[in-house]
């Protein structure tokens, strides 16, 4: 319904074709849809991990009664008699008589629960996270969209925070956010006495002097034991997640320092390179009029010296473009070409290959054929079978010296390539960890191109290799493995970019050897933690909850009579 509205809108409105052809409107409700159903998911499990906390509640109410022989509110082991809501025993009040002296005793301890190991551990607050970095562990993987859209995307302009994937990758902080929200709703239990509309004077009076607590809308007496135990299982959560998150920024501030010797350096040593402190040029080319125009400003590039050219994805359209196609410079025999262009593919004239090559000295290097072509945007484009690669490239940057002429030196780096939307995917650069350096064309539309730009950073910190994008109306720059920015500017069509980037080897990372596997655990662990909860539910409600009315009616009885005198 609502794209047929659009399509109405877009017939009636002139201009507006751009915004609503067929293929963004399917786009665009595609996109709604997937969003209402992870929303409805997301708050599913998070209703499941409330009500964890809600049972936590009930589960120490039910343990101990109002007055029982357990430590008081001061927390010391007995009971304060200076407090309002403990009133002296019956062996302190001897002038009560008769029925004040009866209503004076504590009323006997009731049935206690059985124990329980998802109320009483660290596994209380974690069924949200795990549960919610399961479902984005799938989507990374099997998903038409992969990683796009996740809510750790904007995370990676948090220098402190975006480190950490360098150990269990970007899912890694779906999970961490999901772990927030947890300990936020459990901390919100406990300060909110189980009840949200309590007023913050109520909450400070109830939290540090009174033994109530609102439960189905009246007042009901509740044990500072009781209150001492959720505060217990509360503060430790939170505690557990802050020394974690203080950990993360440590760790992300001393490995951006520390990382290529940058710290106390001059800026001109920030990359140790293999080649001195010489970058290599690069230059990145959008689409024009025409293939042969492009192909031209290429050559005009090998004329000029640099060492990669890069074409924007798409850029030669159904051209075939051979390596013969362009003028070599031998002075720079190790100049390469990275030309964009779609290949049809065999025994067919309806399906095509989104695809790269690297050409160097008339030849080619590699191709790589896009694994995930945009859902609906790229109907007529087939996966690619292969997985990115690396291949070791032999570039000729050039030198320079105060003593000497400049001159050009071999450096070899291992080199792959990937496409738009492939970066993404994070399990696609699983075998390009060992990498030096990534390239990757990509074309955008509307202002995607600039939300996606966090991937490439992210991909870089994960596997340790530096990214260098070339993009039409996205962001075209490089990355290095530490997540900094070498260069970022908007690019449209008809644009020629230059950028150096420094020749950098890779970063072993703990991501690379294995860290990639943290997402799995948590799906592997997320049936186990339903089987729990649902366990624990009928467990709790098999054992009868004690009939408590007669000890709160007696308590009640003892408070007023504190009161009154």
């Amino acid at each position: 319904m609502l794209g047929g509205l659009l399509l109405c809108l877009s017939r009636a409105i002139p201009g507006s074709d751009y915004f609503y052809d067929d293929s963004r409107i399917l786009a665009y409700v595609t996109v709604l849809v997937l969003m209402i159903f992870l929303n409805g998911l997301t708050m599913t499990m998070g209703v499941l991990q409330s009500s964890i906390w809600v049972d936590i509640e009930r589960y120490y109410g039910d343990k101990l009664v109002p007055g029982a022989s357990e430590s008081g509110c001061g927390g010391d082991g007995e009971e304060d008699e200076n407090s309002p809501l403990f009133p002296p025993s019956s062996s302190s009040n001897n002038n009560i008589e008769g029925d004040d002296a009866e209503a004076t005793k504590s009323p006997p301890p009731l049935k206690q629960r059985p124990s329980s190991f998802l109320y009483t551990t660290y596994a209380s607050p974690l069924a949200f996270p795990i549960l919610y970095t399961t479902l984005y562990q799938l989507l990374f993987r099997f998903s038409p969209i992969g990683g796009a859209g996740n809510p750790a995307m904007g995370l990676a302009q948090v220098n402190g925070l975006r480190q950490v994937v360098s150990l269990f990758g970007e899912i890694y902080l779906v999970f961490w956010i999901g772990w927030l929200a947890s300990v936020v709703v459990g901390v919100g239990f406990v300060l909110g006495e189980g009840g949200w509309l309590d007023t913050l004077n109520e909450r400070i009076v109830v939290g540090l002097s009174s033994c109530f607590y609102k439960q189905d809308g009246r007042r009901r007496i509740r044990s500072q034991p009781i209150r001492r135990e959720m505060n217990h299982v509360a503060i430790c959560h939170a505690s557990t997640f802050g020394i974690v998150t203080l950990f993360m920024f440590l760790y992300g501030s001393v490995r951006e320092l520390v990382g290529r010797g940058i710290y106390l350096q001059s800026i001109s040593n920030w990359s140790a390179t293999q080649a001195g402190n010489s970058p290599l040029q690069v230059s990145c080319l959008t689409y024009r009029d025409d293939v042969q125009s492009l192909i031209d400003r290429t050559n005009e590039r090998l004329i000029a010296g640099d060492d990669i050219i890069m074409w924007s994805e798409g850029a030669g359209r159904d051209e075939v473009i051979t390596p013969d196609m362009f003028e070599w410079n031998t002075e720079n025999a190790g100049a390469a070409i990275v030309p964009a262009y779609y290949v049809q593919a065999e025994n067919t004239s309806l399906w095509w290959y989104n695809s790269m090559a690297m050409f160097q000295s008339g030849q080619v290097v590699s191709t790589y054929y896009k694994n995930h072509p945009v859902p609906i945007m790229e109907e007529g484009v087939l996966a690619g079978p292969i997985i990115p690669q690396t291949t070791s490239v032999a570039f000729t940057p050039k030198m320079s010296s105060l003593s000497y002429n400049d001159f050009r030196q071999e450096v070899s780096l291992k080199t792959s390539m990937a496409i738009c939307f492939d970066f993404d995917f994070p399990y696609l650069f699983h075998d390009v960890s060992n990498a030096d350096i990534v390239l990757g064309a990509s074309q955008y539309w509307d202002s995607i191109g600039f939300m996606f730009w966090e991937h490439n950073i992210f991909r870089a910190i994960e596997n340790g290799f530096t990214v260098i994008k070339c993009s039409e109306d996205g962001i075209t720059g490089a990355v290095d493995p530490y997540g900094r920015v070498l260069a970022a500017v908007p690019t449209s069509g008809n644009e020629t970019h230059l950028m150096e980037v420094p020749v950098e080897s890779g970063v072993v990372t703990l991501y690379g050897a294995g860290g990639w596997m943290f997402g799995w655990v948590c799906t592997f662990f997320s049936p186990l933690m339903l089987l729990l909860v649902i366990w624990e539910k009928i467990r709790q409600k098999r054992v009868s909850p004690p009939n408590d009315a007669v000890a709160v009616e007696k308590s009640k009885q003892v408070i007023q009579h504190h009161q009154l005198n």
